[in-house]
């Protein structure tokens, strides 16, 4: 009967953070839907709300904020929650990370899996939240170097038309979809607050960790200013490099299409086994995690996996 209490309680705590999530979700639309209506005010003339630039990410009530200032990492969170564009802050990262480790700690503890289990579950709980933030961040980088290119071509349109720079970052902001628009639109408005362009690309760029293309933009920009010469010839040059790069990249993709469709299969392997026994003979499974060299060759087997599948990542990537 505890157990089946306890499990129940895993169960509720996860349908209640699926529904934050959700939430989470509903309100970021909005905010991106508020966003949009701000930055098409540019191309109407009118100013960009600073609060864009001063948003905090620690948390929403100011006294929460003044102590989550003084958390050791507290800082680092932020800024990864600003480069993966994310309406969370810290504060609520903190609490999923902790509602995670909660939720997979009790999971744990009503299969009975044993301190090392447990131990093993409550981290991988306490990890995803910060793991989906790492891959939005991925997944907006990606689309940022995706967009870039036609951006590029945009603004040295603009510029052969006879528009200054900072006129050519509002046409970007306000033609061009999102996230790109989002990121020009905020260099555009640090230099109208008097933010030199040089400064403005460079924070650009980092905002976008990782990213290549955003860096050679901002590199590319940043000598201009300082030697001179025809920017619209140089982004035609840099839109057109980052087109053959990722060109030749699909090209990368399809011929390491087998060995990713390998890694995907030895990866779920180990679990679609796990289920088919515990499905035709569920005493067979349930011996490892009740002993402690069960619990060791579990602990092994994981290591083992982890270790496998960084390697064939490692094998089917190819940098540019």
């Amino acid at each position: 009967m505890r157990e089946v209490m306890i499990a129940a309680a895993a169960v509720a705590i996860f349908a209640g953070l699926e529904a934050a999530y959700h939430l989470a979700r509903y309100f970021a639309d909005r905010r991106s839907a508020e966003l949009r209506r701000r930055l098409h005010a540019i191309g109407r003339g009118s100013a960009l709300d600073a609060d864009l630039l001063r948003r905090g990410r620690l948390a929403k009530g100011a006294a929460l904020q003044q102590a989550l200032q003084h958390v050791p990492g507290a800082r680092g969170l932020e800024r990864l929650l600003e480069q993966a564009d994310s309406s969370w802050t810290v504060a609520r990262l903190g609490a999923l990370t902790l509602a995670g480790a909660v939720v997979a700690a009790l999971l744990g503890v009503s299969l009975r899996s044993g301190g090392l289990g447990v131990a093993g579950l409550t981290l991988g709980g306490a990890a995803l939240p910060i793991l989906g933030v790492l891959s939005a961040r991925a997944k907006r980088s990606a689309k940022l170097s995706e967009q870039l290119p036609e951006a590029l071509d945009m603004m040295a349109r603009s510029l052969r038309a006879g528009h200054a720079v900072t006129s050519a970052f509002q046409v970007v902001a306000s033609e061009m979809p999102e996230p790109i628009c989002v990121e020009f639109a905020r260099a555009y408005e640090e230099q109208r607050l008097g933010l030199t362009l040089e400064r403005a690309v460079v924070q650009m760029s980092e905002r976008c960790p990782g990213n290549g293309d955003m860096k050679i933009f901002a590199v590319s920009a940043v000598i201009q200013r300082e030697t001179g010469g025809n920017l619209a010839e140089i982004l035609d040059q840099i839109g057109e490099t980052i087109r053959q790069r990722y060109r030749f990249y699909g090209k990368l993709r399809a011929l390491t299409g087998e060995g990713r469709a390998s890694a995907v299969v030895l990866g779920a392997l180990p679990f679609a086994v796990a289920v088919a026994l515990s499905i035709l003979n569920p005493e067979y499974l349930m011996v490892l995690p009740g002993t402690a060299r069960g619990q060791m060759i579990i602990l092994g087997a994981s290591v083992s996996w982890v270790v496998g599948l960084l390697w064939l990542y490692r094998l089917t990537q190819v940098d540019l």
